[in-house]
């Protein structure tokens, strides 16, 4: 085995849900939807409707298909709202084999079968895959949320037989710095929460269709439980799927992350 497989594959399923440019049936949720009239009317009553929360842990199960490849993967993810995302993969009697952390700011991996550990910023992310990538955009992907510091101007409705559907060519963020998305939300309308969001990076090959087939009602607040997110980059495509269970809202977690003096620094350089 490659001395850094186990960690890179940790650190695929990672960015493969932040990479910016025939399921079980869906539950019936019949509550009345409100008239949308116009594309900012309808983006502004769907991001209302999106759950906040300070804490969210939940355990997945699923599988990661990368270089033609399929890996299983298991674990438990926290989350503290716009502070970090905690990842722990324990795909073996619940024995953990990698744990990662995600702040704003960085990003830090072990590995417990090689003794090895990565520690750096949000960079190497975007120098790896030409893109930009940043902390809200993988806490909103993996909670089904629209990204909170994105433009919301630039939306038009396109006509659609059971979604709302909402494209912006080139959505800009909230300070007009980086590059813009081409993006596409389709809508449910009986639970104003994203069915599918797709992002193409503009004057590249590269896309990420993010899917949320299954919601799980906590307490009036619509959690996605089944999620797959697509990577397309000209002809190659990669998707990491997850099925989400025992999920639980604004309980406090522990997120200590801590690297035994005995491991070895290596480097994930593009």
């Amino acid at each position: 085995m490659h001395k850094t497989n186990n960690i890179r594959i940790l650190l695929i399923a990672i960015v493969l849900s932040s990479f910016v440019y025939g399921c079980r049936g869906l539950r019936e949720l019949k509550p009345s939807a409100p008239e949308l009239s116009s594309a900012q009317m309808a983006l502004m009553e769907m991001q209302n409707n999106q759950p906040t929360f300070d804490w969210m842990s939940t355990r997945f199960s699923g599988s990661v298909l990368w270089d033609g490849k399929t890996h299983s993967i298991a674990g438990s993810m926290r989350i503290r709202s716009d502070s970090a995302i905690y990842i722990s993969i324990a795909p073996i009697l619940g024995i953990e084999i990698a744990r990662a952390i995600i702040t704003p700011d960085s990003v830090k991996l072990i590995n417990r079968l090689e003794s090895t550990y990565y520690s750096g910023n949000m960079k190497i992310l975007s120098a790896r895959y030409k893109a930009d990538v940043d902390y809200y955009m993988l806490q909103a992907l993996l909670t089904g949320n629209d990204f909170p510091h994105y433009q919301n101007n630039d939306f038009l409705m396109v006509d659609d037989p059971v979604f709302i559907k909402l494209h912006s060519p080139e959505r800009l963020p909230n300070e007009r710095t980086g590059a813009s998305i081409d993006q596409t939300l389709s809508i449910d309308p009986a639970i104003l929460r994203i069915r599918t969001n797709v992002m193409k990076q503009n004057n590249s090959d590269r896309a990420l269709r993010a899917d949320y087939r299954k919601f799980d009602d906590l307490n009036g607040k619509m959690m996605p439980s089944d999620l797959k997110l697509m990577f397309m980059d000209g002809g190659e495509m990669s998707h990491i799927e997850l099925t989400l269970s025992r999920t639980t809202l604004d309980v406090p977690q522990n997120m200590q992350f801590s690297v035994p003096s005995r491991y070895t620094p290596i480097r994930l350089t593009d």
